[in-house]
């Protein structure tokens, strides 16, 4: 059987360990000797050797200790500082012994009870908040998607000829200057192809300007087969076309440029007896010259196939 004694420190342990109400061991002159674990939790500190006052927050300016202890069994309703600086208010008795004050303090039921519901109300806004934040973030998202696929669309139209899909005159030249100077870094060969069909005008006039453009798709088209994927087949205007080949010195652009020549005629573009048939010129990049000089050279080649006879390839001097 359990001695009064024993029981008496069961309910002592859990009183001062965990019980959830405040107690304090106070002085007459109101220092704080000792506390229980939940005192220290609420205020976030230990408070042996403080005064009591310091620790409440007194919005009268009316504490007066010695005052409560003359009613022990009255309960006084003190705000307490705690940790998270927002005050909590408690049920206070103060009960006098023979050399020290014992204070304990209950928290107040509709205080608990208040701050229940105003934390249940602020979760339910929380809630809703955060949903409506969730659909915008999603309706956000969304238009930010829109907007680079629209983005990406204006700079691929931006640098795209509309009616072969090839790369587009700017483009080509935004690239070739780039990509001129870190060839003749890395001592590796670059050359262009310039080409132009044959006669173009003549397809224009006989079969017409739809027939003619399909001459230029199905050229456009027959070029990009017959090139890498890393090359750059570019419209450099009307029915002139230009090839950046990387990595390829004159002698295998010439062989490129004879692969697409010859693949030519032995296409029916327009689907009758008609064949269309492209001139060429060649270069490669010298050290220390312009990129204007590098195509220039190869236009010249071009003029060259064109004045010796057309459907032909001529490498640049």
């Amino acid at each position: 059987m359990l001695t009064d004694q024993h029981i008496h420190s069961e309910i002592f342990t859990y009183f001062t360990k965990h019980a959830p109400v405040l107690f304090f061991v106070l002085s007459e002159q109101g220092v704080i000797s000792d506390t229980n674990d939940y005192a220290d939790h609420i205020v976030g500190y230990p408070m042996t050797g403080k005064i009591f006052q310091e620790i409440i927050v007194d919005f009268t300016g009316n504490f007066d200790l010695s005052a409560l202890i003359i009613e022990p069994s009255r309960e006084q309703l003190i705000n307490i500082g705690t940790a998270s600086r927002l005050p909590q208010s408690y049920y206070f008795i103060f009960k006098k012994l023979t050399d020290c004050i014992l204070a304990f303090g209950r928290q107040d039921i509709e205080e608990i009870g208040s701050m229940r519901k105003e934390i249940l109300s602020l979760n339910h806004e929380l809630n809703n908040f955060m949903r409506e934040l969730h659909k915008k973030n999603a309706i956000l998202n969304q238009v930010n998607e829109d907007l680079q696929a629209a983005n990406q669309k204006i700079e691929e139209l931006a640098r795209t000829d509309s009616l072969t899909q090839l790369a587009n005159r700017r483009y080509f030249d935004e690239r070739i200057r780039e990509m001129a100077p870190l060839s003749i870094r890395k001592f590796q060969p670059l050359s262009v192809v310039m080409t132009d069909i044959d006669k173009f005008k003549q397809v224009n006039d006989t079969f017409g300007h739809f027939m003619g453009d399909r001459v230029l798709v199905g050229y456009a088209d027959l070029m990009k087969k017959h090139t890498r994927a890393e090359d750059i087949v570019a419209r450099y205007g009307g029915e002139e076309f230009i090839i950046l080949l990387q990595q390829t010195d004159a002698s295998h652009a010439y062989l490129v440029a004879e692969r697409v020549r010859k693949a030519l005629t032995e296409v029916n573009l327009l689907n009758n007896a008609y064949v269309v048939t492209a001139s060429f010129g060649i270069s490669q990049l010298k050290t220390g010259e312009s990129v204007e000089t590098f195509i220039n050279r190869a236009d010249i080649a071009l003029y060259r196939a064109k004045q010796s006879g057309r459907n032909r390839s001529i490498l640049a001097e």
